[in-house]
């Protein structure tokens, strides 16, 4: 093992190992010296600070030490190789914190420095999953800016990955003119009638706007396609439950807990199942 794989391991376990004992909300104002040295360099500040937003919450002096010492070793990497993986481990601790802006921030390094499909995918999909996690309004729109201009690079090189396309709707769904969205999500099955990301999306969109009927169909079709998707079962069970059909929704919250999985649809399937009984 490298020398640099090496300190990696034991940076990623220190991190891991700080994070669990340490509690998960904490505000800490004893912050000086360590945000002093992430606000010597520019590309070091998170994401949200340079875009004028905070966080839900801060991460604590010692994490922040631990973050410190893979920005070290990204910026001062012998070669892209190097800094590539440093980068990934940058992006994996922020999003092990909940700092989803800042993973997507140095997940798209890869894309800047080496922009290839795959890359503009990786950084995409992490602006994408930043934007779905988003409250503030500013900062929303500004990760739907972020969505858009990668899933646009990627659709303009194979416009056939109705997956990325599907979820780059959803970012104007979302914006000024939501029905461009709805018609790109509706554009994917009319060329992909099983597209699981499409029908979730407006299985969703459904939810959204109290059209719970319809929101069934989706997800009774996302069912037919994948009786073991954890989502469907739940919204199904939501949908009837909505409708006051609780013997039906019963149903279908029980088929998420016989999946044997584990996670927030388990314990909101337990809530309801005990609403119901």
């Amino acid at each position: 093992m490298t020398k640099s794989r090496i300190l990696l391991f034991v940076l990623i376990v220190a991190c891991t190992i700080a994070l669990y004992m340490l509690p998960r909300y904490v505000v800490n104002n004893s912050k000086d010296e360590v945000q002093n040295s992430e606000n010597s360099d520019p590309e070091h500040q998170d994401l949200s600070i340079v875009n004028g937003h905070s966080h839900d919450f801060e991460i604590p002096d010692s994490l922040l030490i631990v973050f410190n010492r893979f920005y070290e070793s990204y910026k001062n990497a012998e070669n892209q190789e190097k800094r590539f993986i440093f980068a990934d481990s940058l992006a994996n601790a922020y999003k092990t914190v909940g700092k989803l802006d800042s993973m997507a921030k140095y997940l798209e390094i890869k894309a800047i420095e080496n922009p290839t499909l795959e890359n503009f995918i990786i950084a995409g999909d992490g602006y994408y999953e930043a934007f779905n996690f988003a409250v503030d309004k500013s900062k929303s729109a500004f990760l739907a800016g972020k969505v858009q201009e990668y899933y646009n690079r990627v659709l303009n090189e194979n416009p056939l990955l109705f997956d990325i396309k599907s979820k780059l709707a959803m970012t104007y769904v979302a914006g000024s003119n939501p029905m461009q969205g709805i018609m790109m999500l509706q554009e994917v099955l009319s060329k992909d009638p099983n597209n699981e990301v499409a029908i979730y999306n407006l299985g969703m969109l459904a939810i959204t706007s109290g059209q719970y009927e319809k929101a069934i169909e989706r997800f009774e079709k996302l069912t037919q396609l994948d009786p073991k998707n954890p989502e469907a079962q739940f919204y199904l069970g939501y949908c009837f439950f909505e409708l006051g059909k609780k013997d039906e929704s019963k149903v279908y919250f029980q088929e998420v807990l016989d999946l044997e999985i584990s996670g927030d649809l388990v314990k909101a399937s337990e809530d309801y199942l005990k609403r119901i009984n």
